[in-house]
């Protein structure tokens, strides 16, 4: 990273995370100079009042008259009403003024006050976080239970404070209050607190599901045997069970994972099935010796420890935000959660770099080396005919993606880092951050130049961990098939989206994921398909194609305007029971009529831009 982008990355932290934390003290500091302004008025009023009753007491002696002029010039009526027999004599309604000032100017110190003093305490837990990944899941735990104790309270006397200043603000400079304005308030500081409260009790969902088959040691023996003497040579114990899939990284876990109907506890490796194949058996040594690393290191524990912190804490966020009047305490809160991310990443990497040092020993350094250029080429090369196939404009009759990888990989990979920057290249993982390639290499003494990791990337691969389980070409077989079936649906369905159908194949194929639709109600017939809606009271249909502007009011009624016609309106609430699937049929056909009609007309500008472009090229 350069020192420009260094800098604009902080200024951009700065900008989009710190600055809106600071959002924290905009109500409390609005309550306090507000408040203070309120009793400095009541103040002045009261001050005049005593006054004038000190000049028209015919009874007092001038001295008297001095002497209480004096002390009301010198001493405010909110400190007089400190004292307990001068209260006594003061309307009890001025008495509640006066003790809500003094409530809400208390409130908005402490609110500002704690803010501060949780946001250093959250800078301790992060820079102490960075120092071990036992630190790290201390300062987070601590962090947590703070913050979260911290936010429901913050939501309370924020939701308080607004609700007062919603009566006195107008009350004060208006003489004049509105019920309805305190009304709003009130709900949404209810709304706030409640929706604080069922994040706080909401239940971690921690569901792992992967795609793969369980591979037992009756199955592939070799495998278990070769990893056997990788955990001894790594120093750790073997996984409890190897999963094998087609998806396009390896990776160890200690948190409960489900493959098809079964749920697996304990240590977990997935393995690439789909990679095994494409890689020499010595660079899968050194993936394996990499992952069993991550076991040796406590990584997998750590991170089973820390992901239902995080998943607590992130639903803690999405609670603040649901709020709405709790957003300010939703940015502060978020600003520690990203400021956390710094060490999560920081620890992470250094896990990898870790692992991949214990590979080189176990296997070369060129091993790892070649292997993660490998993944990152598969990995790459997969995405490029995955894309290809995604961007046809007609249904795929089969989406051959393993044939294409199969067939084309070894030329792909032989002239991979001519067309990639080796320094963008990182490999995915779903539980950690991985460094650039670029810096692992580096890392493990190996040079990082395109050159030589293209003398890498020639050398002649085997599959031999592929072929240590007998039935690999069976499970990758099925897995594929599975998948690709997938991916061909998913694409027809999304082809939908992009068509306004211009023949015979186009419509069937729109009228196959949207087909037509009747509602009954009380009085009507309600018709949707793919170009049109009709009511049955209406002279003749809307066409998605003609409706300029649409609506619902707090009446359940669905007002549609049209070009050159009336506002059409659908009584949701005459289709009983069905009126809001009636909402969502109309949302669903016409979002997918205004998604085809900005696809085609994003089409026809890609193509005026390269007519446009082909055209200066020629002058």
């Amino acid at each position: 990273m350069t020192k420009e982008q260094e800098d604009f990355s902080k200024a951009g932290f700065v900008q989009s995370v710190v600055l809106p934390a600071l959002l924290l003290f905009l109500i409390p500091t609005a309550g306090l100079l507000f408040f203070r302004h309120a009793r400095s008025s009541f103040d002045d009023d009261a001050r005049r009042v005593m006054l004038k009753q000190v000049t028209d007491d015919q009874e007092m002696t001038d001295e008297d008259r001095a002497q209480s002029r004096e002390v009301i010039d010198s001493v405010p009526f909110s400190a007089m009403l400190r004292n307990p027999e001068f209260a006594q004599t003061v309307d009890a309604g001025l008495r509640r003024d006066y003790a809500t000032f003094r409530w809400m100017i208390w409130l908005s110190w402490w609110s500002i006050l704690s803010g501060v003093g949780v946001l250093l305490l959250a800078g301790v837990c992060v820079a102490f976080s960075l120092r071990s990944q036992q630190a790290q899941y201390l300062s987070l735990s601590v962090g947590w239970h703070v913050l979260r104790i911290y936010g429901a309270i913050q939501t309370v006397v924020q939701g308080a404070i607004v609700v007062a200043l919603s009566f006195w603000m107008t009350a004060l400079w208006a003489e004049v209050y509105y019920v309805k304005l305190i009304a709003i308030a009130g709900v949404a500081a209810l709304a706030g607190i409640i929706a604080v409260l069922v994040a706080i009790f909401k239940q971690p969902e921690n569901d792992y599901s992967i795609e793969g088959e369980v591979i037992s040691r009756d199955d592939a023996p070799a495998l278990w045997q070769n990893l056997a003497s990788i955990c001894q040579q790594v120093g750790t114990e073997l996984p409890d069970q190897v999963i094998a899939g087609i998806d396009a990284n390896f990776f160890v876990t200690t948190q409960p994972v489900t493959v098809g109907q079964q749920e697996y506890t304990g240590r977990t490796l997935y393995a690439s099935l789909a990679l095994m194949k494409m890689m020499a058996g010595t660079e899968a040594d050194a993936v394996m010796a990499h992952e069993m690393a991550h076991f040796s290191g406590d990584d997998t524990t750590y991170s089973k420890k820390i992901s239902p912190l995080l998943i607590r804490y992130n639903n803690y966020l999405q609670g603040l935000h649901d709020g709405v009047v709790t957003l300010p305490i939703f940015y502060f809160m978020l600003c520690f959660r990203n400021l956390f991310e710094l060490s999560l990443n920081k620890l992470s990497r250094e896990r990898e770099f870790r692992a991949d040092r214990i590979a080189a020993d176990v296997t070369s350094p060129d091993d790892i080396a070649s292997a993660l250029l490998r993944i990152a080429a598969y990995a790459t090369y997969r995405n490029s005919i995955e894309d290809e196939l995604f961007k046809q404009e007609e249904s795929l009759g089969v989406a051959n993606i393993s044939e294409q990888i199969e067939s084309g990989f070894a030329a792909y990979s032989a002239s991979f880092l001519s067309n990639h920057d080796l320094r963008s290249l990182e490999t995915f993982h779903p539980f950690d951050t991985h460094p650039p390639t670029a810096q692992r290499l580096a890392a493990v003494g190996v040079d990082s130049s395109a050159a030589n990791g293209q003398r890498l990337l020639a050398n002649e691969v085997d599959g031999r961990w592929y072929r240590n389980i007998h039935t690999a070409d069976q499970l990758e077989g099925e897995q594929w098939s599975e998948y690709e079936e997938r991916f061909r649906k998913f694409h027809e369905e999304v082809l939908t989206y992009r068509y306004l159908p211009e023949n015979q194949e186009q419509m069937e194929l729109v009228v196959k994921y949207f087909p037509a639709r009747a509602f009954t109600g009380k009085k009507n017939e309600l018709d949707f398909d793919y170009e049109k809606v009709k009511l049955s009271s209406w002279a003749e249909p809307i066409l998605w194609s003609r409706i300029k502007d649409c609506s619902m009011n707090d009446g359940g009624v669905l007002e549609i305007s049209s070009k050159n016609a009336k506002t059409k309106k659908i009584k949701t609430r005459e289709f009983g029971a069905q009126a809001q699937e009636v909402v969502e049929v109309f949302n669903q056909y016409y979002t997918r009529y205004l998604a085809a009609r900005e696809y085609k007309k994003k089409k026809e500008a890609e193509i005026a831009t390269a007519f446009e472009s082909e055209a200066t090229s020629l002058d």
